[in-house]
């Protein structure tokens, strides 16, 4: 063959080279995402100096609490994220509790901060619903809290995020919804027709401030074992569930933290799936994000706080991430049950050390 006709032959295996280098068309073309609208206003809290803007109430599900706010720093390469879940006890509370000094701190060294809003718990039922009606309570919560996490990360372009690295924490009940989202497995749905929905949910880190050990109230025996002789029959009649409830006040409310409309529904084994996925100790394990957990003393002046609250959680928290193998930071302020992490690190410092 002559030079002259091998040399065309080598040009066109070079370009045909280079273009599927640069763009296989092979592979099926992936859907731009959409930009996100957003509306920005002057910021609630004092930023001094510090340049960022802020967007209230941008809307991540169709319900009117399906709503968050976001500071986005003014920085040049995309930032790492910190999402915050306020209290309630998942009948009350809102997205505006700012935590000023964190924000602050956290938009000086190019970290986002959003604060998300979800749906509370619905009254109690007044009829009884067929046991293979189990759903709701507090899980509506949880996921919401979820979807909220799926949004932002399928957005991450718009608001100028590393898609990756996001960190969460709460406190009460925010608390609660960070330790049970770093600890469940990824709620990705990669078949679903919402690329929304396809986001992963996985975390960098997790801080629980006055949290709640598991959301498997049935499992509250085991983590205030240490108290149950004290309390029986001083404060309590027994260490029976229903009972405990009773005498606290609490019937309606752990009835519609679970979904059911009597105790005997809680106990079948078609609440055992429930129970179980709202169950942070058991859906823990080595591969989960770090946690920093911190409790404080509880007055029996307050019988609901005194169990929603105890620095047993805490402890129960720890004992399972050394049990399974999992990185955490743990504090408990309380006298009678103390506990000190070696670091003496505070929460923002843990949080932006595993995102930045």
């Amino acid at each position: 063959m002559r030079f002259e006709s091998v040399l065309p032959a080598m040009l066109a295996i070079l370009l045909l080279g280079a273009c599927s280098n640069s763009s296989d068309s092979s592979l099926p073309a992936r859907a731009a995402r959409p930009a996100l609208h957003l509306i920005f206003s002057d910021p609630p809290i004092d930023l001094g100096s510090i340049e960022a803007k802020f967007a209230r109430d941008v809307p991540y599900g169709p319900h009117e609490r399906n709503v968050f706010d976001i500071f986005v720093p003014a920085c040049d390469a995309p930032t790492p994220l910190i999402l915050f879940f306020h209290g309630g006890g998942f009948t009350g509370g809102n997205k505006a509790q700012y935590n000023e000094q964190q924000i602050r701190e956290a938009l000086q060294h190019c970290v986002a901060w959003a604060t998300i809003g979800y749906r509370l718990l619905p009254p109690r039922p007044k009829a009884p619903k067929p046991t293979s009606a189990i759903g709701g309570g507090v899980r509506v919560s949880l996921g919401d809290s979820a979807l909220a996490l799926q949004f932002i990360r399928y957005h991450h372009q718009s608001l100028n995020l590393a898609q990756e690295n996001i960190a969460a924490w709460g406190r009460s009940a925010g608390a609660g919804t960070a330790l049970w989202l770093g600890t469940h497995d990824d709620l990705a749905n990669a078949d679903s027709d919402d690329p929304v929905r396809r986001e992963s949910t996985r975390l960098k880190a997790v801080g629980a401030i006055a949290t709640q050990a598991t959301y498997d109230i049935l499992r509250w025996e085991q983590v205030f074992e240490p108290l149950i002789e004290p309390l029986v029959p001083t404060v309590v009649p027994t260490a029976d569930l229903q009972t405990v409830a009773e005498t606290l006040g609490a019937t309606g409310y752990m009835l519609r933290f679970l979904g059911a409309s009597n105790f005997e529904d809680i106990l079948t084994e078609a609440y055992t799936a429930y129970r179980t996925d709202i169950d942070m100790l058991a859906l823990m394990d080595a591969g989960d994000p770090p946690i920093y957990v911190a409790n404080a003393a509880t007055s029996l002046s307050n019988l609901q706080g005194f169990f929603l609250h105890h620095a047993l959680h805490a402890i129960a928290v720890k004992a399972r991430a050394d049990e399974v193998g999992l990185t955490s930071v743990v504090y408990s302020t309380d006298p009678d049950w103390p506990l000190q992490d070696p670091s003496g690190e505070e929460l923002t410092s843990f949080l932006l050390r595993h995102i930045r």
